[in-house]
């Protein structure tokens, strides 16, 4: 889980591929592997309408669940 300080009116991108360098947020990893395996990952975004301090986790960050999918 990681804990995310969000500013109001701004556009975040958060992934929810795995496979993003610059976890939790979204790199557009996800773009060449939808066209490699046939997958549909799409990046998560959210626009705060009042700065906020947020938890984001998912079972694609986890380091077990890439190995079970053979990504690197």
């Amino acid at each position: 889980m990681k804990k995310i300080d969000i500013k109001k009116n701004i556009k975040y991108s958060f992934c929810s591929c795995g496979l993003s360098k610059k976890l939790p947020f979204c790199d557009n990893e996800h773009k060449n592997f939808n066209k490699k395996n046939n997958t549909n990952y799409k990046s998560i975004k959210i626009i705060a309408k009042d700065n906020v301090s947020i938890k984001v986790e998912s079972s694609t960050w986890n380091l077990k669940t890439k190995k079970i999918l053979n990504l690197k």
